[in-house]
């Protein structure tokens, strides 16, 4: 089954979202893509382009490894390099099996379509005591550039490296933002590597976004809610409280981009594994998603919904109906509203959910699942769905493509 709503390539594969910008009226949004086969390998940059969020357009592949270079091995995660003189992203080049990585920069062109060979930017401190990093993250505090890598310590702890990065062109090693041993970090998920490291302004409050990674199993992704050590000359997080980003085992590696609206998000839906080979394509992205803060939770807590102009753009493409008791199939591209309800794979019965004041959108195997109390719920299932009403409920559901 071939999702129809959600970004992806039209063949091969696709992980985590990259370089996500807006310019000239139109959204870009980059992703980690092998476009000869759905497997993870030679990973390149694939491209979509979209003036609503909501209808996107696949451009050619923006770049790939470049033989003999920084990023022969593949051309790994990373973002957007907002400020500069021209275009640029900043990303991880991989130079082999090893995944030990520098942090590479190529400008664009004014489109975004023709880019420059790498340019390495900043290189593991191994004499730290960084036993790997990855996944470049660019912000602005106290006037000055900071970049964020994910990193895994030779002493087995996670953390997240500081860089500044006034000189676009050579980044210099400063500390660590947070380390997993630390209050309130050693309660989240175990992690050897804190991937993807992202922080963001959410109606006032601070935010550190972390994607677990343990032994090779891509775990959790967790948001940290915290302040900046207002005395330090560098960046040093400490948090006051945490959470899940999302409830779906199929959700990881989500990229945030900063916008007049608040935060926007899209995360990887992953590929089932193993991939089946007659399907050409592996992995898409999430709807696009608004971050707001509620602070009237316990200790506050960070909340993820469907942007709203996404939310009705896609409503208004079908006449709605009502869904009565029972239980139902679901196979196409649709959106249910229901109070109550259990969801589950038809491939695959041990996939199931139960679900309560609940916005579901169902896309091919794929379903995001809005609830008015908790984090989202991204999952990828085995074929159909099947929605069982209870007794006494109902529901509405309404097509989207």
């Amino acid at each position: 089954m071939l999702t129809r709503y959600h970004i992806r390539p039209t063949h091969g594969w696709l992980n985590d979202p990259n370089g996500v910008t807006y310019g000239d009226g139109r959204w870009h949004v980059f992703f980690q893509h092998n476009p000869a086969a759905p497997v993870h390998d030679r990973i390149h940059w694939g491209h979509v382009s979209s003036s609503d969020l909501v209808t996107w357009t696949e451009h050619p592949v923006a770049f790939g490894p470049q033989a003999g270079g920084p990023d022969e091995f593949g051309c790994w995660s990373g973002v957007f390099a907002p400020g500069l003189e021209r275009p640029a992203v900043v990303y991880s080049g991989v130079r082999d099996a090893g995944g030990q990585s520098t942090v590479c920069l190529r400008w664009g062109s004014d489109d975004l379509l023709t880019w420059s060979d790498p340019i390495v930017v900043a290189r593991t401190p191994y004499e730290a005591g960084v036993e790997i990093m990855r996944d470049p993250f660019l912000f602005q505090w106290q006037e000055r550039s900071w970049a964020l890598l994910g990193a895994g310590l030779v002493d087995g702890r996670a953390a997240v490296l500081v860089f500044s990065c006034d000189d676009p062109l050579a980044w210099r090693y400063e500390g660590r933002l947070a380390t997993s041993d630390e209050p309130i970090l050693r309660e989240v998920p175990r992690a050897e590597i804190w991937e993807c490291p992202q922080v963001a302004i959410v109606d006032g409050q601070l935010v550190l976004v972390l994607s677990c990674w343990f032994q090779g199993v891509l775990g959790d992704v967790v948001w940290v809610a915290g302040r900046f050590e207002p005395t330090a000359s560098i960046p040093r997080f400490v948090g006051t409280g945490w959470g899940r980003v999302d409830d779906g085992a199929s959700f990881y590696a989500p990229q945030l981009v900063a916008t007049p609206d608040g935060p926007l998000l899209f995360g990887w839906v992953r590929s089932r594994e193993p991939h089946d080979p007659d399907i050409p394509v592996a992995g898409c992205l999430t709807l696009p998603r608004r971050l707001t803060w509620d602070p009237t939770r316990q200790g506050g807590q960070l909340a993820s919904s469907l942007d709203p102009g996404v939310a009705r753009a896609l409503r208004d493409r079908g006449e709605q109906e009502q869904l009565a008791s029972g239980r139902h199939t679901v196979a196409e591209q649709c959106v249910v509203t229901v109070p109550r309800a259990t969801v589950a794979s038809l491939g695959d019965p041990a996939m199931r959910f139960e679900v309560a004041d609940a916005t579901l959108w169902f896309d091919a195997d794929v379903v995001e699942i809005y609830r008015a109390e908790g984090p989202p719920l991204t999952v990828r299932g085995l074929g159909a769905w099947l929605l069982d009403i209870p007794a006494g409920v109902s529901g509405v559901r309404g097509p989207v493509i």
